[in-house]
């Protein structure tokens, strides 16, 4: 019986220790979402990028692919479908949980279209504070006036017309949302709800090379990017001063997709 009791008491500890929030949660949470494949593009950089421009909030990646496999994921869309209806009630229940906290989103490519879909899923009368898209796969079409809805800041949009996996593969299979057109992440959002004031549209420029956006598929979320560019759009000003920004070096070596090449 006493085994008994203390194995009942220890589970109900570790229970207890995963039900608990993180305290970090009390300070607003990001929730950051890989593209298709979720290969991991981002999610170390998010979190560390954030923490250095100030954030105190929780950033959490949310895995939401099936098969591991990028080509896959972009052609079977019921899985960012349904990963986006899911998140949605996760954001959800954490604004209703924390209520006067933000929650914000940032995704990459195809972890787009699950970001869209998850803030068109919360429900009322929670919102979602802002929403930044890096190398969007979702049609530049797409009307976003419903996500918009569910939103009390922006849509923020980088884009770059030489992206290498929108201009070459996703051309081919099609974007997450199901059309042939033009990925928001080379030219923009242009559908409805784009004339809103609400959806900022970001187009590569040379400045951000010093911050590794070379106008590749992924290196938009380098740390650089996330603590100096993004962070200051989604969170405001009001963060501690995050540093001196990286200085120019110029040229940058590229690896296959377009995008810088990292140490090996």
């Amino acid at each position: 019986m006493r085994g008994t009791a203390l194995f009942g008491f220890l589970v109900a500890a570790v229970m207890f220790v995963i039900g608990c929030n993180d305290p970090k949660e009390k300070f607003g949470k990001t929730w950051y979402i890989d593209g298709a494949g979720n290969w991991g593009f981002g999610v170390v950089e998010s979190a560390v990028g954030l923490e250095k421009a100030g954030y105190q909030g929780k950033v959490d990646s949310y895995h939401w692919s099936l098969t591991m496999n990028p080509a896959l994921d972009q052609t079977l869309r019921f899985i960012a479908k349904g990963a986006g209806d899911r998140l949605g009630d996760i954001m959800t229940d954490y604004l209703r949980n924390n209520p006067g906290e933000d929650a914000n989103v940032i995704a990459l490519s195809a972890g787009t279209g699950v970001g869209i879909w998850a803030i068109e899923n919360v429900k009322p009368p929670y919102k979602v504070n802002n929403y930044v898209m890096l190398g969007s796969s979702i049609s530049s079409r797409y009307d976003v006036s419903r996500a918009l809805n569910n939103m009390k800041g922006n849509i923020y949009v980088f884009y770059s017309s030489s992206d290498p996996v929108l201009g070459g593969p996703v051309k081919a299979i099609g974007t997450i949302d199901g059309t042939f057109d033009d990925s928001a992440g080379l030219i923009g959002l242009r559908g409805r709800g784009a004339s809103s004031g609400r959806v900022i549209n970001i187009p590569w420029n040379p400045k951000y090379e010093r911050y590794g956006w070379v106008g590749g598929h992924t290196d938009a979320t380098s740390e650089a990017m996330m603590q100096y560019v993004i962070a200051p759009k989604i969170f405001g000003r009001d963060l501690r001063n995050p540093g001196t920004p990286p200085a120019k070096t110029g040229n940058v070596a590229h690896g296959a997709d377009g995008s810088p090449k990292r140490p090996v």
